[in-house]
């Protein structure tokens, strides 16, 4: 049992956490602004955990179970990253260059997916009640979901430029059919007892989840970008506007992939397994990210040259580590410009050096390229990625 005085407790501490985030990243404290996106997901989980304690007295992620439901929730994720590769519609900008303080990120990040789901559909099941309605029944639901599930996964790998909106749907119909069919939870059973709240509770809390996720990672030094086909200008944050649908029912996988693992967990034996399982999984995955959608890290300062060396040793006095401790305000217009092109949507300092290479001086120059050219001197054949960089500096350009 939990006492109030627990919750309320951790209601200061997550408060003050998530406050600290916004400190360390506004003050450019390093290394801790590159874990920004942690603190303020890891504090709102525990909040949240901390309002639903109050009622039912007992803490839903906050307990012995968590590093197991971390190590689970990494795992989950990691597949879809796995997909991306694929689908190369996102990519990572401004990550640690130290291998160590990278796949801590993405440990951390990836096991706050389930969590951040389960707590969020809790606390709206919470509000929103009992929700009844007319009962119905699918004839061969099991084998008619996890078929379509399987032949919409076949379609998003196959032609992945069409149908990668189907990444987001296919699991929840292969997993819920499959938890019907063993007698685990699932939704199609709660419609056939008349029941939606769980239903509408997960879509939601997908969607409060997603535009949370957008939030803070636009406020993010260390983020994903998203090149999607065909949505690469109307966005909310970095993510197109029709993305958000996609939210509702990742809410919905997400919950299906939970209501299996319960199910599974009656088989004591089977936890160590399924745990061992998602670490390999992820660690393979780490390296498979590093490799292919990984686009640049945070520029140390030890490998800038276009800062004079006096500047340079001042800010390695002070602790700056990367170019983005720099204070702009003590740097030459010529260091500015070079910085702004530096940090320009995450370009890094590989993809900096190519552009000097080749006389592209600051953002002015690089946003008169056209897509083939910036194409070759980046050598870059994902031409979406391309585009984004050429539409950043034209917009640069123009709010000037």
């Amino acid at each position: 049992m939990v006492a109030t005085r627990q919750c309320v407790w951790l209601m200061i501490f997550s408060f003050l956490l998530h406050l600290a985030g916004y400190y360390v990243l506004f003050h450019k404290i390093e290394p801790f602004l590159y874990y920004f996106y942690l603190t303020a997901w890891w504090s709102y989980i525990f909040f949240i955990d901390a309002i639903l304690a109050m009622k039912t007295k007992r803490f839903l992620i906050l307990n012995r179970c968590l590093p197991f439901l971390i190590v689970i929730s990494c795992g989950f994720w990691c597949l879809f990253e796995i997909i991306n590769i694929r689908l190369q519609n996102w990519f990572y900008v401004n990550l640690p260059e130290k291998m160590f303080y990278r796949y801590t990120g993405y440990f951390l990040a990836y096991g706050t997916v389930i969590p951040a789901i389960y707590v969020t559909k809790e606390f709206i099941r919470a509000i929103l009640g009992e929700i009844r309605m007319k009962p119905f029944h699918v004839k061969n639901y099991a084998f008619y979901s996890m078929l379509l599930g399987i032949i919409t996964f076949l379609f998003t790998w196959f032609f992945p430029d069409y149908f990668f909106p189907l990444t987001w749907i296919f699991l929840a119909l292969m997993l819920d059919g499959y938890n019907y069919r063993r007698g685990y939870a699932s939704f199609m059973r709660d419609f056939e007892e008349g029941h939606a709240t769980q239903f509408v509770a997960t879509i939601l809390s997908g969607l409060v989840c997603g535009l949370l996720w957008e939030a803070w990672n636009y406020l993010s030094v260390s983020k994903w970008v998203y090149s999607v086909p065909f949505l690469e200008d109307v966005k909310i944050f970095e993510m197109p506007v029709p993305g958000y649908i996609g939210f509702l029912v990742f809410g919905l996988e997400t919950m299906t992939f939970v209501s299996l693992l319960d199910g599974i967990k009656s088989y004591k034996s089977s936890i160590p397994i399924i745990a061992l399982i998602s670490i390999l999984f992820s660690a393979l995955s780490f390296t498979l990210i590093d490799r292919y959608t990984v686009f640049s890290c945070a520029p140390e300062i030890k490998d800038i040259a276009f800062i004079g060396k006096e500047k340079l040793n001042y800010f390695k006095l002070i602790g700056v580590r990367t170019s983005f401790g720099i204070n702009i305000d003590l740097l030459s217009l010529q260091e500015r410009e070079d910085l702004k092109l530096l940090h320009l949507k995450g370009l890094g300092l590989q993809k900096f050096l190519k552009l000097k290479g080749q006389g592209i001086q600051n953002i002015g120059d690089l946003s008169k390229l056209d897509d083939t050219a910036l194409s070759k001197i980046l050598d870059e054949d994902n031409m979406r990625r391309v585009r984004l960089y050429i539409k950043a500096a034209r917009n640069a350009v123009n709010s000037r």
